[in-house]
């Protein structure tokens, strides 16, 4: 797509030859017909061809005259495509207020034009800088101020659900928060520095000003509502503002009093109103927001359906993650939700997403350059880390394990143990210990995944438990390509022939590979040794071997430096027969390590199976001491696990279940939560058993089956 943000050169014309009646009246300017329409799109009450009469008419009164000789530019002929760069004052409201991106030309909308790929933006005219494209892991702030399981903001929800595949892909590093209140954002954004936040709420309007709705327990109503200039303060981090904000909130991109009652003044609304009658009412959050900082916003027009959501977002996002700039990601994303959508001439949500940029931004901007994460990705595939389907459940265990980086040593915890009352069975804890690696070195630390273990494989003793862990220090090293640990550990076994010839003057000068050689040896024979070990004396020298691996990390730059640390995983360690003791004797305050450089150890257990009461005993003597913290390993509450079903159904994943199931436009959400309900809230039924529920939903018309990846196919086969 070309750079240049072509404009029209003449005056609108007034209805194209030969239209019908009511598009001739429309472009004449008839107030009531102009009115009506404006009325019928603002309540979502829309005739048959309501839609494209509605783009009719802002395309003959913007681009009509000049559309052809647009289209047969040398420039946009080449590329196949073209921006087109609204930009007005900011606070003007009454052009602000129509939802440009609808614009039809009697052939198509242009949105989905066959000749071309049309990016509609809204340019800010303000003195925000353009970014920096983010060359390192981002970091992604999900916030709702409300809960997600809230009737208004589901479709944000969904949106939610969906730009997780970010995070699913290992290209992002994100934290969430619900219920948020203004005060949460605030610290959250100044200790978490986000690039992009995505914020879910009410879209209100107050005293004509456009609102969020956010969580306030000290008001009556449990909430308040916050303008543009109340938000941006919050999002501002010591770093700045964040790149993007995406706003999931219904006419987050539309004026203040823009409604179906008064759309605006001129032409577009009451002809008896003053000219500045509209200015008064207030910019769009999403101008305010650019205006006050942030370069690139998207938010929605009016409201939008979790079927617009979803196909906007899915080719949106694909687009960010292979490089695409920014406008070309955001018409992409919009085409998707046009061709493989509801009829475009019948519905408007795939019109409601809008692109905002500061006028400093260019269009060709990129916001994330995908190149240096896909080694991390790969990194991450080697030390099975990486798993389908997106992650769901387990946010109290995944916060606690957030804490391990801290920057303050009272806030950090050394150990994390994640604990059933009964059973782990269906609870999900090996796939939470591969979410929690994947997070931390996704934040540049070093997981050590300790299992999980097939029968009879478990650590059986302190010899057993150690020699894992040098195994995947070692493993870790060499997938990441630095400098392996020192292994002085070694020195404290009687048995050991081979220390001596892994010490770090033994190996100067040994190729890499020859280097990995020698070291699992050596470990393979500490492993077969027999003699007893001295516990405190091999607890300080495996410290100190695990900081050097650290610190090896460090040097080796983004997203590794001077904060990186080792974290120890362990799965299922009621299962460590024999070798679960001797590790809760190794642990301390700063898990294996010391204030100055800690090694938390995260682990998962039954307190009823096998050794699990050695692992209760352990948590009563330690509940409430600072460093030690137990949450509980349980199914999802019937909130969380309705919502988290449908996130995971939003994501093909495996060829066995190919479709995407979405909650159908007037489906009983009673009817859905009770059958999701059957599936008890366990992690692990998001294969065969959620499917199975899913296609008995489509067979009842209450949830859409459709096939992205086939759409996405069919789509880039037609764009190519």
């Amino acid at each position: 797509m070309p750079p240049a943000r072509p404009a029209p050169d003449a005056g609108p014309s007034f209805g194209p030859e030969g239209a019908d009646p009511t598009l001739a009246a429309v472009c004449a300017g008839d107030q009531g017909e102009i009115s009506g329409l404006l009325a019928r799109i603002a309540g979502r009450e829309l005739r048959d061809n309501d839609a494209e009469l509605y783009g009719r008419w802002l395309f003959e009164c913007l681009l009509a005259p000049v559309w052809r000789r647009l289209l047969a530019a040398p420039a946009v002929h080449a590329a196949r495509g073209v921006e087109l760069a609204l930009r007005w004052p900011a606070d003007d409201t009454a052009l602000a207020g129509l939802v440009w991106e609808a614009m039809h030309d009697g052939e198509a909308p242009l949105a989905g034009h066959p000749r071309a790929l049309v990016a509609v933006t809204r340019v800010v005219p303000t003195a925000t800088p353009a970014p920096a494209t983010i060359r390192r892991v981002p970091r992604v702030l999900f916030v709702a101020g409300s809960a997600l399981d809230d009737a208004v903001i589901r479709p944000g929800a969904m949106f939610m659900g969906l730009m997780r595949a970010f995070e699913a892909e290992g290209l992002c590093v994100s934290r969430a928060m619900t219920n948020a209140t203004l005060a949460d954002l605030g610290e959250v954004c100044a200790r978490f520095e986000p690039d992009v936040v995505h914020l879910v709420a009410h879209g209100d309007v107050d005293e004509h000003r456009a609102v969020l709705r956010v969580c306030d327990p000290g008001e009556p109503d449990g909430f308040r509502f916050v303008d543009g200039e109340t938000l941006a303060l919050a999002l501002r981090g010591p770093a700045g503002m964040p790149v993007a904000v995406i706003l999931s909130a219904c006419g987050s991109a539309r004026p203040g009093g823009q409604d179906a009652d008064d759309p605006g003044d001129g032409p577009a609304g009451n002809p008896d109103a003053p000219p500045d009658a509209a200015r008064a009412a207030g910019r769009s959050l999403a101008a305010e927001l650019a205006v006050r900082g942030v370069p690139i916003v998207v938010a929605m027009s009016g409201e939008v359906s979790e079927q617009a959501s979803r196909l906007f977002t899915r080719r949106f996002v694909r687009a960010v993650q292979q490089g695409a700039s920014v406008v070309d990601a955001a018409a992409a994303g919009r085409r998707a939700a046009l061709l493989h959508g509801d009829p475009p001439s019948r519905y408007l949500d795939w019109a409601m997403p809008t692109l905002v940029l500061a006028e400093n931004v260019p269009p060709d901007l990129r916001v994330v350059d995908p190149a240096p994460l896909l080694g991390l990705r790969q990194a991450a595939e080697s030390l099975g880390l990486r798993q389908a389907p997106v992650f769901i459940g387990h946010d109290r265990v995944l916060a606690a394990t957030d804490a391990l980086a801290a920057p303050a040593a009272e806030a950090r915890p050394g150990f994390v143990a994640a604990v059933a009352r009964d059973s782990m069975s269906g609870l999900g804890g090996s796939r939470l210990l591969r979410e929690v690696g994947l997070r931390l070195l996704r934040t540049g630390h070093l997981p050590l995944l300790i299992g999980p273990f097939g029968a009879g494989a478990a650590p059986s003793d302190l010899r057993a438990v150690v020699s894992q862990v040098l195994e995947k220090a070692i493993m870790i090293a060499e997938v990441l390509g630095i400098d392996p640990p020192p292994l002085t550990v070694l020195d404290a076994d009687p048995d050991s022939r081979l220390a001596g010839t892994v010490s770090p003057e033994a190996l100067r000068g040994v190729g890499a590979e020859a280097r990995f050689d020698l070291l699992y040896d050596a470990v393979a024979e500490f492993t077969a040794g027999t003699a007893p070990l001295p516990g405190p004396g091999l607890r300080h020298r495996l410290a100190r071997d695990l900081g050097a691996l650290a610190d090896a990390a460090g040097a080796a730059g983004e997203p590794f430096g001077a904060a990186t640390r080792v974290v120890v995983l362990g799965d299922e360690v009621h299962r460590w027969v024999g070798g679960l003791r001797p590790l809760l004797a190794m642990i301390r305050r700063d898990g294996l390590g010391g204030p100055d450089r800690p090694i938390p150890v995260v682990v998962t257990a039954s307190l009823v199976e096998q050794e699990g009461v050695f692992l209760k005993d352990f948590r009563d003597g330690q509940a409430g001491q600072p460093g030690f913290v137990f949450p509980e390993l349980a199914p999802m509450s019937p909130a969380s696990a309705i919502l988290g079903y449908q996130w995971v159904l939003l994501h093909p994943w495996h060829p066995s279940y190919p479709f995407v199931y979405t909650a159908a436009r007037n489906a009983s959400r009673a009817r859905i939560e009770k059958t999701l309900g059957r599936l008890q809230g366990k992690p692990t039924a998001v294969g065969e058993r959620l499917y199975f529920v899913a296609a008995i939903l489509a067979d009842y018309e209450a949830f859409v089956a459709a096939d992205d990846e086939a759409a996405m196919r069919a789509y880039e086969e037609q764009v190519r």
